[in-house]
């Protein structure tokens, strides 16, 4: 089993981390294959637990309970904390390969709170331990590294952020089932919304809930985009039972309208067309439904980054600003509260963002409001000036104004 670890993960690399780690917080570390067997460690064994391996456990209890350890983590897929039966925490954190534990990386022991006498008094009348040991016990506690809980859940967090990278196609499918296992949460708390609807025979709602994700798309909020889609495809696996083959022809028809969205708003067409034809082979091709949903949520991100965030590879500062106009664009929103916000000066700010977006930033502010009143313009009542101060604009008449040009049509026209 040791070589199964490291034909995987460097020898090297593994022991650097883990010496990194005990030299950092002074606890003890060792890694033990998918039986429990040790490996390697660094780091002495304590006084209290030395003293009851030799008067009251055995090593293969220990072996035992790392073993059980590794496997609750590998259940959850991150790292554990844990109390073993010597009542010292510990964090275990599991190495998996194709969902096969490999083996585990075990940090401790260490306490939570400093040693009183009930820590001595609980092991002495599980285990009948004699007076004598449980006074040399209780005199080594004071040598136990103790770790304030917080302390523990950011210990807990570095090991992740440490060993994590060591496997990262494992990673990369843990990261995936949990993006799937939210998603269809998401997906499933919708279908339960419908369920206390009446039933709607026509097909009104999927379209208009269809033009809203689509006019979201345009204005780059993703979390708003991924929070419809998943709306979406909860009202379609509602209505039509689940079934696949339905699934799939929405599923199409919406990369379809995707890719025609993502080259209006400044993808490059030859990349589109590509992209959309590599993504329909695979919805074809998809047979599970959970699958199916994933991908078209890789669809969507795919087309709302070649529109918004390739042309933007180093400008993180005009990323944040997209998302916060896409998050804000119906309040008063200036240049220079979007500068400050992302921590540029107005005028360098205003000159890198028509370089990056390509339309100045008063323009795309416009193109976001447009295209957010769209949506009121055909799903509601409000009157042109109501619509006008919601999406943020100074009133009606500019309203009119910038929608025709950016349209072609009034909002009158429009609506009708």
């Amino acid at each position: 089993m040791n070589n199964g670890i490291f034909s995987l993960i460097p020898q090297e690399r593994m022991m650097d981390v883990m010496e990194t780690l005990h030299a950092y917080t002074g606890i003890s570390i060792r890694l033990i294959d998918g039986e429990g067997t040790p490996i390697c460690s660094f780091g002495e064994t304590n006084g209290y637990c030395a003293l009851l391996k030799k008067h009251a456990f055995s090593q293969d209890a220990c072996l035992e309970n790392h073993r059980k350890a590794g496997l609750h983590a590998q259940k959850i897929g991150e790292g554990y904390i844990f109390s073993c039966h010597a009542n010292l925490n510990h964090i275990a954190f599991p190495l998996i390969n194709r969902e096969e534990l490999l083996g585990s990386v075990i940090l401790g022991p260490f306490l939570m709170d400093h040693p009183d006498s009930t820590l001595v008094s609980d092991l002495a009348e599980r285990y009948h331990l004699s007076p004598s040991l449980s006074l040399e016990l209780y005199d080594e506690s004071a040598g136990l590294k103790v770790l304030h809980p917080e302390r523990v859940q950011q210990l807990k967090k570095l090991m992740d952020h440490l060993f994590s990278p060591l496997l990262p196609s494992e990673r990369l499918l843990l990261m995936q089932n949990q993006e799937k296992a939210y998603q269809q949460a998401r997906i499933n708390e919708t279908i339960q919304i419908y369920k206390g609807r009446e039933a709607d025979g026509s097909q009104r709602f999927f379209f208009e809930k269809e033009r809203e994700l689509l006019s979201k798309v345009r204005t780059g909020n993703v979390k708003a985009v991924k929070t419809l889609l998943n709306e979406l495809i909860g009202f379609v696996l509602f209505s039509e039972g689940g079934k696949i083959d339905t699934v799939r022809v929405h599923a199409i028809e919406l990369t379809t309208l995707l890719s025609r969205v993502a080259i209006e708003g400044g993808a490059q067409a030859d990349s589109m067309f590509q992209l959309n034809s590599r993504f329909l082979s695979i919805l074809y091709q998809e047979r599970n439904v959970e699958e199916l949903c994933l991908h078209l949520q890789e669809v969507l991100e795919s087309f709302m980054s070649a529109m918004f965030y390739d042309r933007d590879k180093g400008n993180p500062y005009i990323r944040k600003a997209l998302r916060y106009m896409a998050e804000h664009y119906s309040e008063h929103l200036e240049l220079g509260r979007v500068a400050e916000e992302v921590q540029l000066s107005p005028s360098y700010f205003s000159s890198l963002f028509r370089q990056v977006v390509g339309v100045s930033f008063r323009e795309h502010l416009c193109r976001i409001r447009v295209e957010e009143s769209k949506r009121l313009l055909v799903s509601s009542e409000y009157s042109l000036t109501d619509i006008a101060m919601a999406m943020g604009f100074p009133d009606q008449s500019y309203y009119c104004k910038v929608f025709k040009r950016l349209v072609g049509l009034t909002p009158s026209k429009y609506r009708a």
